[in-house]
């Protein structure tokens, strides 16, 4: 085949490359933080029911987890991180636990009178074993909301709750008489009662202090149970409103469940495993519980040192997105159960070398941020946010200095799953908001709920910016030049001129190791640990990065830019922001990583992507042979022949409907591929680098 009838003209093909580009937010607090308490701390679930948004919230966190580690950790440890009240200046606990005011609280917002209301609070009426005299509240959160149809065609909002009984076993060890943990069920918002819970019953003997996870498949609820880490047994029920024994286990007890969602047909769950690292499996829930469950991710995705627990998952554009604890990593699951690397560090599996999509190490390169929290979509943009550990860790000895620019929660947004723009890197300005507890999209925005242990939760409300006034620039990449970063991105239309912002990150593990005081607690909570097996505390990764903040670095009127500033050897992060008229200014591109860690798309790598997906795309032959004619094209000097050429296969790709989704993996590296043939047409990089 000739070369000349292989590529189309530029006419007959630029009409196709056009992605789309969803509506980007802007964000504003939505409602008084904490409802006006500070001792609402975290907006714990959220649900979008009947043209209302209730939110559950836990009260006065941080006092309930430092009282029961005072309780459980011995003298020297406890000494050391677990006093009780806290040595923190901006927390106020109580100085007897029983004194703490725990009734969770749920609310509503109504938008047509943008108000806000309590329409539940738990009642205090639990009494701890020791102190007949005392009555305290029998659930100190709500963790989770979910909507279950019931059998006579109702919709019923079932809550799952968390009791304090682990605060007040300092009153009593096993404290046997407290009440489970219930589940809470209303059918109109305004009247709420607890299924039946009664001794010597399934649910009535409940011995652990959390219900977490709740999710609808094959129309039986399926629930988890354990401690207030959130992970634990998993249970089901077809009658969930009849409580006691209509609950049986889904699972074998040893199985650990934190997370789990419905995707392609199955129940996908997210399993704990603190010796080989998480698992994802799936089940049809055929059959009699307990149920069989196959492998899908295993060994914590091959990790050297994995995380444990699977913190979340989303569905997003056909893929299953599973977040992780320490380090956060995010990995998504295809339909055909293949998986990918989007966010974490490059490892070796067997199948291959696997490298982040998005070029981000683990936390998106900030050990400080130690969970994928939460995901939503909203607007087909996948909102990623975190828990971010930099304001607990600020009290620890010569630490704050170090990790506080890193600190706060960090909300991000993704089209593509693999170019990721910042909401905000700092807390929403206050990294006191240390988690993306929550979020829920509804007709009115995207809804954002913050955990806060200081000043008390915050509800954050997205809304479309309108893009004809300030667009961002958008797929931002980055690869060296003779040893300095090179920075692209497509141009934002009407911007007169493009700002850089630029934070470097630093492997902080020697700092820690060189500081006694540091290195003295791990080991001395470390050898702790290795005698108590069901308390666990993450590995140093090899690299702890914690970054500085973001500062402007310089300015040009094109498309690229070259950091002639930046330090060999040393990491950044980057994104650019569009400047319109005088003072105004886009939201941020995405950020990018330098040196990135997953390697710069190549002829050779987009040919190995073709042949991956060669069966699933019915143009598999057609790719194959276009790929390799615009090669020649590049070989042969003819740049602008090979752009044109892999902008119609562009075009082609974007009518496959059978695996879409692989058809958008060969879309995403074709654009990256494109952008660095213009580069070679500029004269920035040379031709062998393709």
């Amino acid at each position: 085949m000739q070369l000349e009838t292989t590529l189309p003209t530029a006419a007959a093909s630029l009409e196709f490359y056009t992605p789309t580009r969803a509506p980007r937010l802007t964000f504003n607090l939505a409602a008084p933080r904490g409802f006006g308490d500070r001792d609402n701390t975290w907006a714990w679930s959220m649900i979008w029911w009947r043209g209302k948004l209730y939110v559950g919230t836990n009260r006065s966190w941080l006092c309930c987890e430092r009282a029961a580690m005072n309780i459980a950790l011995p003298g020297v440890i406890k000494a050391l991180l677990a006093k009780y009240p806290p040595d923190d200046p901006e927390v106020e606990c109580a100085p007897d636990p029983l004194d703490l005011q725990l009734q969770a609280e749920i609310w509503t917002w109504t938008p047509e009178t943008d108000a806000w209301e309590r329409v539940y609070q738990a009642p205090k009426d639990a009494i701890v074993k020791g102190r007949p005299d005392r009555y305290v509240s029998r659930e100190v959160g709500y963790r989770y909301m979910t909507l279950f149809p019931e059998a006579d065609g109702s919709e019923a909002l079932y809550i799952a709750s968390v009791t304090p009984k682990f605060v007040y076993w300092l009153y009593g060890r096993g404290n046997h008489h407290f009440p489970p943990p219930g589940l809470l069920r209303t059918t109109d918002g305004l009247h709420f009662s607890h299924i039946p819970q009664d001794p010597g019953t399934f649910m009535g003997d409940l011995p652990k202090n959390t219900l977490r996870t709740m999710v609808v498949y094959k129309d039986k609820l399926f629930l988890t149970h354990g401690p207030v880490r959130g992970y634990g047994f998993l249970m089901v029920s077809a009658d969930p409103q009849a409580g006691n024994d209509s609950f049986q286990y889904a699972c074998p007890e040893t199985m650990k469940v934190f997370d789990m969602t419905t995707y392609n047909g199955y129940l996908y769950v997210g399993v704990r495993d603190e010796e080989g690292g998480y698992g994802v499996v799936k089940t049809d829930a055929s059959g009699q519980p307990p149920y069989q469950f196959t492998t899908v991710v295993s060994k914590g995705g091959y990790l050297a040192k994995p995380s444990t627990n699977v913190i979340s998952m989303r569905v997003f554009k056909d893929r299953l997105y599973v977040g992780t604890d320490r380090p956060a990593e995010l990995i998504r699951i295809n339909p055909d159960d293949s998986w990918d690397l989007v966010i974490g560090t490059p490892r070796q599996t067997p199948d291959g070398w696997k490298h982040p999509l998005s070029g981000h190490d683990a936390g998106f390169n900030n050990y400080l941020n130690g969970h994928i929290w939460w995901m939503r979509e909203y607007e087909g943009r996948l909102y990623v946010g975190t828990m971010n550990m930099g304001m607990t860790l600020r009290t620890l000895p010569q630490a704050e200095g170090i990790i506080k620019p890193g600190s706060g929660v960090h909300l991000f947004e993704t089209e593509d799953g693999c170019h990721f723009a910042p909401v905000t890197t700092d807390g929403f300005g206050r990294i006191s908001n240390f988690g993306v507890r929550t979020m829920v999209d509804t007709p009115h925005g995207l809804f954002v709920g913050t955990t806060n242990n200081w000043t008390g939760l915050e509800i954050w409300r997205g809304t479309p910016v309108a893009e004809a006034t300030a667009t961002p620039p958008e797929e931002l990449e980055v690869e060296m030049k003779d040893g300095k970063p090179l920075l692209s991105w497509d141009a934002a239309a009407g911007a007169r001129q493009y700002l850089i912002w630029r934070a470097p990150f630093y492997d902080r593990r020697g700092t820690i190791e060189r500081n006694k005081v540091l290195s003295s607690l791990l080991k001395v909570v470390r050898n702790f640990l290795r005698a108590n097996r069901r308390m666990y505390l993450p590995p140093l990764p090899d690299k702890v990065w914690v970054p500085e903040r973001y500062e402007a670095i310089g300015a040009t009127s094109e498309t690229s830019y070259v950091d002639d500033k930046a330090t060999a050897g040393q990491h950044y992060m980057y994104y650019v922001v569009a400047e319109y008229e005088v003072g105004q200014r886009s939201v941020a591109s995405n950020i990018v990583t330098s040196p990135s860690f997953t390697p710069a798309v190549t002829f050779d790598n987009l040919r190995q992507l073709v042949q991956r997906h060669a069966s699933r795309l019915e143009i598999g032959d057609a790719a194959r042979e276009t790929v390799d004619a615009a090669q020649a094209a590049v070989k042969m000097g003819d740049n602008a022949a090979a752009i044109v050429a892999l902008k119609n296969l562009y075009g082609r790709l974007a009518q496959v409907e059978i695996a879409a989704w692989a058809a958008s993996d060969v879309q995403v590296a074709l654009r990256k591929l494109v952008r660095r043939i213009s580069l070679v047409q500029a004269n920035l990089i040379p031709a062998d680098s393709l």
